[in-house]
Order: C-alpha cells, then sequence, then structure tokens
C-alpha cells in the first residue's frame, strides 16, 4: 500500500475530516421524516377529535361524511 493511499484512507475515515454532506445529510433526512410524520398523525387525530365532537353532538351524518375522508 503506497504512502498516498494510506493518508488517503485515513482522511476518509476519520471521524473529524468528513465532507459536509456526508455528516448533515443523513440528519437533515431524519428531521424532515420527523417533521412530516409529525403532521401526518396530528391531522389524524384532528380527524379523530372531529368525530369525537360529532358523535357528542348526536351528528351521526357528519361522523359519517368526516370517516369517508381519511387523511
Amino acid at each position: 500500500m503506497s504512502a498516498w493511499a494510506r493518508i488517503r484512507d485515513a482522511v476518509l475515515t476519520s471521524k473529524w475530516n468528513k465532507p459536509f454532506p456526508v455528516t448533515l445529510l443523513p440528519s437533515a433526512i431524519g428531521v424532515y421524516f420527523a417533521v412530516y410524520f409529525a403532521e401526518k398523525q396530528s391531522e389524524r387525530q384532528r380527524q379523530i377529535l372531529d368525530e369525537i365532537r360529532a358523535l357528542g353532538e348526536n351528528d351521526i351524518s357528519a361522523v359519517k361524511a368526516i370517516a369517508s375522508k381519511p387523511r
């Protein structure tokens, strides 16, 4: 193994010398998915609360309308 190959391997496998996108890209993808799924979960919770409110008012037609449109 040449000296250049050893240096190249040391730089590429070093914890501190990673290129910018290599270190931040997985974090950015994780944050995106966390926000995306949290938004989906909040929409579903809002729909369930609307169904509960309609049930409390004995408005069966509203419950059916809400339940027929899953988000």
